[in-house]
């Protein structure tokens, strides 16, 4: 347990007792959070106020976490590989933004499948008739790594990706290979078709 330097209340977490000293009431020099405080962009749009404007023109240019004043942009690239320095990451059902594609696996059971490439390479798959699974965890260092597709009539992990995630999760993904004795494959963008997915597996 870690209890506040304040007022002693007990967390389960540092984290959440850090943030709990710095908005504690017994704390000097603490952030009081003001109830109701209104966004700073309520009601503005980017006709009437450049902040938000800017903020947009930011998030179409692959920029995200742009404050108004146009300070602590982070590419999404940047993100991602802090991400996984930090050792955060894992697989969420309904974690990030991007769009969600609820489809059922080849044994009737429900899966979310969280970009285009793992849709259509599911797509791929039923059109062939080639069975597939949303898999469990493989462990690797003693973290956990997540397939998208195992095919259990080829014992084989399938994981489409774009060229950047490729390139970043390569050496995970050779010791995912090697520590497991499993075969995966890492399918990118122009890999998904039927003639190519038939010839590798």
């Amino acid at each position: 347990m870690f209890n506040c330097k304040f007022c002693s209340k007990e967390f389960t977490t540092k984290s959440g007792k850090g943030v709990h000293e710095v908005q504690c009431s017994l704390n000097p020099d603490g952030r009081i959070l003001q109830a109701g405080r209104v966004a700073w962009n309520k009601g503005l749009t980017k006709d009437s106020d450049d902040r938000v404007q800017l903020n947009a023109d930011s998030i179409k240019n692959g920029k995200v976490g742009k404050s108004p004043t146009g300070c602590c942009a982070w590419s999404t690239e940047r993100r991602s590989v802090a991400a996984k320095n930090q050792g955060f990451g894992g697989y969420r059902e309904n974690a990030g933004r991007s769009k969600k594609f609820r489809v059922s696996d080849s044994y009737g059971r429900e899966v979310v499948l969280q970009s285009t490439f793992e849709l259509r390479c599911s797509e791929i798959l039923n059109e062939l008739n080639i069975k597939w699974v949303r898999p469990k965890a493989l462990k690797y260092d003693g973290r956990n790594y997540f397939p998208d597709f195992y095919l259990p009539d080829f014992d084989v992990y399938l994981d489409p990706k774009n060229n950047y995630k490729a390139k970043l999760d390569f050496d995970k993904i050779e010791k995912v290979k090697e520590q497991n004795k499993v075969k995966v494959l890492i399918l990118l963008e122009e890999h998904l078709t039927k003639d190519f997915i038939t010839r590798v597996i």
